[in-house]
């Protein structure tokens, strides 16, 4: 967590713990109630728009946790899928280092203007140009909808996304509409008006976080440590022309 952030003092459930002047000791209080309904947009300007620092290292394999889970999401092609299990579903091999995942997430779209700082220099080092094994490389947009008025207008969110991301990015486009806040509190996104982004290994392990935008030091690591995190292989993948992705929503 960014020390000028206060994602370090924001406990499970938004709450944080602050000193009772009459009682002595600690009490939790709600987030906002303590901090005050502006607090996200104050960080923003404390920590350059990084909630989260990138790590400089790959987290262990030893030490590092699962993806959480997220269910009951579409896609822009309109399958249903979920978290992480999407991430490793061409993973046949279940080989850790057969696939290197760029998840990056946003809630808001000025979040979702941070993340192509890590995008499009992820895409130029593993997925366009001659690269025979791109294939072992990629990017999933999850994009956050919280509140229950937003249920509502999801048929209109959606087409308005489709126009916004290019068709060959449709499939690895996920929508979630509905509450996150387990999600959220989970990988330390307290802040929703930034961007966010993870590297998941190929079992769905995460090994690697940032946020904001992407400096230029940020993106050589995080391309130096994806490429560490894909070492390996001496035999073929198998390979699907047409992976299934998820069933179709009806």
């Amino acid at each position: 967590m960014n020390p000028n952030g206060q994602g370090k003092n924001i406990l499970p459930g938004g709450f944080v713990l602050k000193k009772d002047q009459k009682k002595g000791g600690y009490r939790k209080v709600i987030l906002e109630h303590s901090l005050g309904y502006f607090w996200a947009i104050k960080e923003l300007a404390s920590t350059n728009k990084k909630p989260i620092i990138s790590n400089d290292a790959v987290v262990p394999a030893a030490e590092a946790e699962k993806f959480p889970s997220l269910g009951d999401m579409v896609n822009l092609k309109g399958e249903a899928v979920s978290i992480p299990e999407f991430f490793t579903r061409n993973n046949r091999s279940k080989d850790a280092s057969a696939k290197c995942t760029l998840v990056a997430i946003s809630y808001k779209d000025f979040g979702a203007q941070l993340l192509p700082s890590w995008i499009d220099p992820f895409d130029m080092a593993f997925r366009k140009g001659v690269n025979n094994e791109a294939d072992r490389y990629e990017v999933v947009r999850i994009i956050i909808n919280e509140g229950t008025m937003v249920k509502l207008l999801r048929t209109f969110i959606t087409s308005g996304t489709k126009k916004n991301v290019p068709e060959s990015d449709h499939a690895s486009t996920l929508l979630y509409y509905g509450d996150a806040e387990e999600f959220r509190d989970i990988l330390r996104m307290h802040n929703i008006y930034s961007g966010y982004v993870f590297l998941v290994d190929g079992i769905g392990r995460v090994r690697w976080a940032g946020s904001g935008e992407g400096t230029e030091e940020e993106v050589h690591s995080m391309i130096g440590i994806a490429k560490d995190l894909t070492k390996r292989l001496h035999k073929q993948l198998p390979h699907s022309q047409n992976p299934r992705i998820g069933k179709r929503v009806q």
